[in-house]
């Protein structure tokens, strides 16, 4: 392999030790090529170049990933490493929900959805959605269908 391919290894080694959800072994064995330009490209040609710092370059795909709404590992991927990079949750999530005033509401609800796991507080208990669980049923609320997606639970508990 060339210079920049392993200056691309480098480059994915410091974001993320476990490169395996990004560009698996299965797929470099489907397509060798593609995973080489992929290393090249993305990770020595442009994630690597001075002009921004991590921090900014991995808002930047965060946001960019979450507003093409159709590549939840790779977005999984990159929240991961900027948590691993030191970027707190809530600026994850703060970034994401920025992503809704150009993308919508729906492709941001999926990158949050998709994300969940990776951006829930580990210290908090029970619902993290601005509506309060203890006075969200009144007399007047029909109980909530088993079977509902989590986006319109905060529309379905409003009084």
């Amino acid at each position: 392999m060339n210079e920049r391919y392993h200056a691309g290894l480098d480059t994915l080694r410091i974001l993320a030790t476990d490169k395996a959800d990004l560009l698996s072994d299965q797929l470099a064995a489907q397509a060798p090529e593609f995973v080489r330009l992929a290393i090249e490209f993305v990770f020595a040609d442009i994630f690597a170049r001075p002009a921004l710092d991590r921090r900014v370059r991995l808002f930047v795909a965060i946001g960019a990933l979450a507003a093409l709404g159709n590549a939840p590992a790779q977005l999984r991927w990159f929240v991961r490493a900027a948590l691993d990079a030191g970027i707190q949750r809530d600026e994850v999530a703060e970034a994401l929900m920025e992503v809704a005033a150009f993308a919508g509401f729906a492709t941001t609800a999926n990158a949050l959805e998709s994300c969940a796991d990776l951006l829930a507080d580990q210290s908090a208990s029970g619902c993290a959605c601005p509506v309060s669980s203890q006075n969200v049923r009144t007399a007047r609320t029909p109980p909530m269908p088993a079977r509902i997606s989590w986006r319109m639970r905060w529309f379905w508990s409003t009084p």
